[in-house]
């Protein structure tokens, strides 16, 4: 019998590419368990099919209104502006691309201008749906939540948000980390504690160029014996700039749309780098980091992080500047002892097989 499952995400620049990566992730550990996986995304997102295809999944494009209409009002949620239109109208859409589909065991859905409503419009027969959330900020009508999140209050934060037979898939060994984290962790030795390499990564889209002010920063120490890192996407508005910039610096290597992070993280001594899943990355692969929030829902998992010695974090991108960028490297390196301790803290926290253990639950729930 042919299994599959549809995934409802979306990517941009504003949204980043997190979201859609973690569901690949999904959907190719579920492809190593013979489940086919169909990716419904919204047609802003286009330009993204080609990453979804060669991963050997199927696609469906939900047609954009021609006058975008995001919902307002009292009852809009917090990231409504994230879909072109309502949470309705794209509950009719998917629908309707679910019959089109045919039968599914799960519909997963990652998308922070969704929530209960839209999940009660999607339900059919015989569909469980997942959710993958970080803010817990609004209901759901779920068999299964997944937050893969370090936070304060973790283990309670949703309990009156979803239902109570809800399977609950908490905390960072669940983190969907594509198999070569899990691969070069086992390659790695230990951790020097001395910086001689440094890995630039402040996500994928990096609308406000922090790259550019880590790369500053870094030019500003003086330190021409440094090999540098830099990482972009390849939806990165600001591309030019930045290799611009990369080329005025000795030792310096762009990398754009690379395929082989979880390597270099490896190699890296120290990252300056932005929240969201790549600070469970980073964790995977004991690296220590100097972190910035790029956007509010950052801040819970940096802070906890923080908190427990896994990285220093030095606030908001908007109010940190290129010396307190620059402070922080100078700081780690002269000490070698705190570099160790930061990555032995981070890597007792993240093993690289959560994407097994989601999997493995979502098989062990009962069909409906």
């Amino acid at each position: 019998m042919n299994r599959q499952v549809v995934f409802r995400v979306d990517a941009s620049v504003e949204m980043g590419l997190g979201h859609l990566t973690r569901c690949l992730t999904l959907a190719d550990a579920l492809a190593g368990r013979g489940i086919r996986s169909c990716f419904l995304m919204r047609s802003h997102a286009a330009r993204l099919v080609d990453m979804v295809e060669g991963a050997g999944h199927a696609v469906r494009l939900l047609a954009d209104p021609a006058l975008p209409s995001p919902e307002t009002g009292d009852d809009a949620l917090a990231h409504a502006h994230w879909l072109p239109t309502t949470r309705q109208h794209d509950a009719e859409q998917t629908c309707s691309a679910l019959i089109a589909i045919g039968a599914a065991e799960w519909l997963i859905v990652d998308h922070y201008g969704l929530d209960i409503r839209w999940e009660r419009a999607c339900r059919r027969e015989g569909l469980r749906i997942l959710v993958i959330d970080d803010l817990a900020d609004r209901d759901h009508d779920c068999e299964m939540l997944l937050d893969q999140n370090l936070v304060a209050h973790m283990e309670t934060r949703y309990h009156d948000r979803v239902p109570a037979t809800c399977v609950q898939l908490l905390g960072p060994s669940y983190a969907l980390l594509r198999p070569e984290f899990a691969t070069q962790r086992a390659l790695l030795g230990p951790r020097s504690g001395k910086i001689g390499r440094i890995l630039v990564c402040l996500g994928g889209s990096d609308p406000t160029n922090e790259t550019a002010k880590a790369l500053t920063a870094i030019a500003s120490l003086a330190m021409p014996q440094l090999a540098v890192d830099v990482v972009i996407g390849t939806t990165n508005p600001n591309a030019a700039s930045v290799e611009a910039l990369c080329r005025q610096m000795p030792n310096v290597a762009l990398h754009r749309g690379a395929n082989n992070v979880a390597e270099l993280m490896r190699q890296a001594d120290l990252s300056i780098g932005a929240g969201g899943v790549m600070s469970l990355e980073r964790c995977c692969l004991s690296l220590p980091v100097v972190a910035v929030d790029i956007a509010a829902n950052q801040v819970p998992s940096l802070t906890m992080l923080a908190r427990l010695g896994a990285l220093i974090h030095l606030g908001s991108a908007a109010a940190v500047t290129v010396q307190d960028i620059a402070a922080g490297i100078a700081s780690l390196g002269a000490d070698a002892s705190l570099m160790r301790k930061l990555g032995d803290v981070a890597g007792e926290l993240v093993d690289g097989e959560g994407r097994e253990r989601v999997c493995a639950a979502m098989d062990a729930l009962p069909a409906l």
